[in-house]
């Protein structure tokens, strides 16, 4: 009995420490674009939804890629082909500029 207390007593503090506040769509460039809306409703699902420029133009693909894998492995609804191209469009118009 005690032991079951003391384990759900841990799992709500370490529920409570690793929650983080989701940005939402106005917290990102072009806040009212679809890709915007997509990233804060679907990449916010696991993790904190990151900022487009995170990445270079040229690295969201494969970002998205490893994603849509974590969440098939996970058993999380796939986005469809057509999110996907809204996503990948958005996060590459706003990505992080090339350095050379």
């Amino acid at each position: 009995m005690r032991m079951a207390g003391f384990a759900g007593a841990m799992a709500m503090l370490l529920a409570a420490c690793s929650e983080r506040p989701q940005p939402a769509a106005r917290d990102f460039p072009d806040p009212d674009s679809a890709g915007a809306k997509l990233l804060t409703s679907r990449c916010g699902t696991c993790h904190v939804a990151p900022l487009p420029s995170a990445h270079v133009a040229s690295g969201w693909s494969a970002v998205l890629h490893r994603m849509q894998m974590r969440m098939r492995s996970r058993g999380y609804p796939l986005l469809a082909e057509e999110e996907q191209q809204v996503l990948l469009e958005y996060l590459q118009a706003h990505a992080a500029p090339v350095v050379k």
